[in-house]
C-alpha cells in the first residue's frame, strides 16, 4: 500500500514538472487546457495525454521539457522572436 502511494506521488510530481515548465514557456495558459492538450498529443515525445504517461516515459518527457525551456530561454534573449514577446507580456502581432 505505502508502495502505491509512493508511486503516485512519484508520478504527481513529475506531471507537476512538466506542466510548471509548460507555463513558463507558454505552452500550457494558466486557464486553458486546449492547447498543452493539442501539444501533447501532436509534439510530445510519445504523442500521448499527460496523464497516460509512466514514471518512465515521464522521464523522456521531463527531457524533453528541460531542452524546449532551454531553447526558449536562449530564444527569448532575441528581440522580436515569439518567446521574447511571450516573456515579456507582449500581445502577439497582427497577421494582417
Amino acid at each position: 500500500m505505502l508502495n502505491t502511494y509512493e508511486n503516485l506521488m512519484n508520478l504527481r510530481d513529475k506531471r507537476s514538472i512538466v506542466l510548471t515548465i509548460a507555463t513558463r514557456t507558454g505552452i500550457k495558459e494558466a486557464d486553458c487546457w486546449i492547447k498543452f492538450n493539442n501539444w501533447m498529443l501532436n509534439c510530445s515525445v510519445l504523442k500521448k495525454e499527460l496523464h497516460k504517461y509512466n514514471s518512465d516515459e515521464l522521464d523522456k518527457l521531463i527531457k524533453q521539457f528541460r531542452g524546449l525551456e532551454a531553447n526558449y530561454r536562449k530564444s527569448a534573449t532575441k528581440t522580436g522572436t515569439k518567446a521574447w514577446m511571450h516573456k515579456n507580456k507582449f500581445q502577439p502581432l497582427s497577421q494582417n
